[in-house]
């Protein structure tokens, strides 16, 4: 039963973070900031509609498969801080499904959707907020969810680093 709770409390943290307080924090900058600098992404309303279109449904369908894909063969969930659990930390390395072509698939789904967002707010104010969430998320996993990963599955995570991109998918490792 805790089990469970802590995995229900995760996904209502992890989801309010991700579909709520992080695109209010790109809208508020970009609310605030685009009036000064006053440049829009796109003149043409119907390629701004379609592209933001596109990268919602990558973002969206990458972030929900590896949601599933974590749960199904990790046996845990995505969301962890330092050394603190807010849901169930996964139990098997995943490396099947979206993690086959990169090892951060939530995150590059959130990252395609956040800049659906931009795009759909026709804001280079949101583009720039997104691209600094992105490098710093990259940042922070690198130096923190990795040492975790390294340290519970140690070499079969290390040989799976190696070939898997960290971000981008299928942009193969040397």
């Amino acid at each position: 039963m805790k089990k469970e709770l802590q995995q229900i409390v995760g996904y209502i943290i992890g989801g309010s973070l991700v579909l709520l307080i992080i695109p209010y924090g790109i809208y508020s900058a970009a609310k605030r900031l685009d009036p000064i600098i006053g440049v829009k992404l796109f003149h043409v309303e119907q390629l701004k509609i379609a592209l933001a279109i596109v990268l919602f449904l990558i973002g969206f369908a990458f972030g929900i498969w590896s949601l599933v894909i974590q749960n199904t063969v990790g046996k845990g969930g995505p969301l962890q801080v330092g050394n603190f659990e807010i849901s169930p930390k996964t139990q098997n390395l995943v490396v099947t499904g979206p993690y086959k072509y990169t090892r951060n698939p939530m995150l590059f789904g959130a990252c395609l959707m956040y800049f659906a967002f931009a795009v759909y707010l026709n804001s280079i104010t949101a583009v720039i907020v997104v691209i600094l969430f992105m490098v710093f998320m990259l940042v922070f996993v690198k130096l923190s969810e990795e040492k975790r990963l390294v340290k519970d599955f140690g070499k079969s995570y290390e040989e799976y680093r190696e070939k898997v991109s960290m971000f981008i998918p299928w942009i193969p490792k040397r």
